[in-house]
Order: structure tokens, then sequence, then C-alpha cells
């Protein structure tokens, strides 16, 4: 007959390392935007990497961490897939970076003061003129009006 035997560990040690792992994720959020704020003025109509249309006013862009940001304005409003920037550099402004084909426009990415770079992805419309447009894209910026959390 099998018998199972438990291994005795100390209960401090097991508190230490849960709490050691508790601390990670929230390290790594004090470098990003999570819960952070921010209202810009678009004067043009733009879209995102999920294919959502937005037109020119003021909009509010609140971060919620790395992987994603919410877009709201007055009639629009919608969830944008981000990732860090590789540059690992915290801004010293805050602005919205767009990407220009002709009369249409991207939106890049948000660079927050004092936080990481997000950047959004390409939308299959916006590969698409990449593709066709031999021409280098121009990268339009805007300064964020307000910032908060």
């Amino acid at each position: 007959m099998r018998t199972l035997t438990m291994l005795k560990v100390p209960a401090g040690l097991i508190a230490a390392v849960l709490a050691v792992a508790s601390l990670a994720p929230a390290a790594q959020a004090q470098n990003l935007s999570t819960g952070f704020a921010a209202k810009i003025n678009v004067p043009f109509a733009f879209e995102t990497a999920m294919g959502q249309h937005f037109a020119p006013g003021i909009y509010t862009i609140t971060m919620n961490g790395e992987k994603n940001m919410l877009i709201r304005g007055a009639k629009t409003s919608g969830l944008v897939l981000t990732h860090l920037a590789d540059d690992s550099l915290t801004s010293t402004e805050g602005k919205a970076l767009f990407t220009h084909y002709g009369d249409r426009y991207f939106l890049r990415g948000v660079w927050v003061a004092g936080n990481s770079n997000l950047l959004c992805g390409r939308s299959k419309a916006e590969r698409r003129l990449q593709v066709a447009d031999a021409k280098t894209p121009t990268t339009v910026e805007l300064a964020l009006l307000q910032t908060g959390r």
C-alpha cells in the first residue's frame, strides 16, 4: 500500500513568496498608464486598428494598462488594443500620434507624460493603403488637452 507524505513548508515562506508574487504586477503597472485619462481635440476624422471610424471632435482617452484604451466622444466610443512602444523611454509631454495617408488618418499611438508610450496596431485598411501608396505616410502629432487619473 502506498502512503502519501506531505512536505512541511514553513507558513512564513509561503506567505513571503505570495507577497512578492502579488507585488510584481503592481510594480509593472506603475510604469504604465493604468487608469489614466486624457482629453484631445481631433480636427479630422480618424480610424483605429479595430476599424472604428471617429468624426472630428473632442475625445476622452482612458488607458487601462498596456493592453487597451477606451476612446469616448459625444456620439462614438470604441476600444483600442495597444502595446508598449519598444523605446522604453517615458514621454515628457502628452500627445497622440496619427498616420496620414491622403485624406485618411489612423490613430498610431498615445504618449503620456511620465508614463510608457502606447502604440496601436495597424488596421487592414491602413495596411492596404501602405502597400498601395509608394510614398511614406506623414505623421501628425496632437497635444493632449487635459490629463488626470
